[in-house]
């Protein structure tokens, strides 16, 4: 998969299918390859476009603190650099928090906004437990017993009824790996950890859809009536039974019937007839 330069960070992407261009922006901790199931379902009509955020994946950046608009100014100038004017934006969790930035620093380049299972500012029951998380491994946990934390709180009952937790026998070489990838996720905890975005949702002008697991434990389901409640043109969509991770099958129709009710020239169109601030 090739490399893209955007200012100082070279970015990991991918990009497959014909059509309207639709950029999908993966979670904390997340890369690209959290779409493979994903992708396969949205190429036959839309343009994917699909990288590593900064810290995680193979996404080289430098080792400077970033925030959560660093990471938008990532995808947005991904997407200028591949000669997209307009796309649809999707993000699932800490992706839908840039795709919120996105849509509002970027808004030249926002066609649709889709938001799932995310928020406006980062749950206390969650900051805390992937603060414990991210300090059993730098205390000397590995990244198989962190993942395995993650599957349970991202999970429900039903995906782990009858599963029980195998410890991996991993040698001490593999430390040094488990080190630098989990140095990258605290990164980007700390650009979640600033993140608030409550006082910010009026300025979402995109048409957005609001997908979430009614069973999420992670991000309970209030913060997707809190976006609902802040953005002007919204839609809801909830997936029942679902957790923090949602099945691609569990949205995906329901997501192209969104974008196909918001053709990119239509919204172009309807942007450039909006008067601006200086016109009668």
């Amino acid at each position: 998969m090739p490399f893209q330069k955007v200012g100082d960070v070279k970015v990991h992407y991918h990009v497959s299918g014909e059509g309207e261009p639709l950029l999908l922006v993966a979670g904390l901790f997340g890369d690209l390859h959290n779409w493979k199931k994903t992708v396969p379902l949205f190429e036959k009509d839309y343009k994917v476009i699909i990288c590593d955020n900064r810290g995680s994946g193979l996404t080289e950046a430098p080792s400077d603190q970033f925030v959560m608009s660093d990471l938008a100014d990532d995808a947005a100038g991904l997407l200028t650099e591949l000669g997209i004017e307009k796309a649809h934006i999707l993000g699932w969790s800490m992706g839908g928090n840039v795709a919120q930035e996105i849509a509002i620093n970027h808004s030249d380049l926002t066609g649709t906004l889709t938001l799932m299972s995310t928020y406006t500012r980062e749950p206390d029951r969650s900051r805390y437990a992937i603060e414990a998380m991210l300090h059993s491994v730098l205390e000397g946990a590995d990244l198989y017993t962190f993942n395995a934390m993650m599957q349970a709180w991202c999970s429900t009952d039903a995906h782990l009824s009858g599963k029980l937790y195998r410890p991996a026998r991993r040698g001490s070489e593999n430390r040094g790996e488990d080190l630098r990838i989990i140095n990258g996720y605290v990164q980007q905890k700390r650009a979640l950890d600033a993140f608030d975005n409550r006082e910010r949702l009026h300025m979402i002008s995109a048409p957005t859809l609001v997908v979430h697991g009614d069973s999420d434990i992670m991000v309970s389901p209030y913060f997707a009536d809190e976006l609902v409640k802040g953005i002007s043109s919204v839609e809801q969509y909830w997936v029942p039974g679902a957790g923090h991770f949602l099945s691609s099958h569990s949205y995906a129709e329901r997501v192209m019937q969104f974008l196909n009710s918001h053709p990119l020239d239509n919204l172009s169109a309807e942007s450039e007839k909006k008067p601006t601030a200086c016109q009668n």
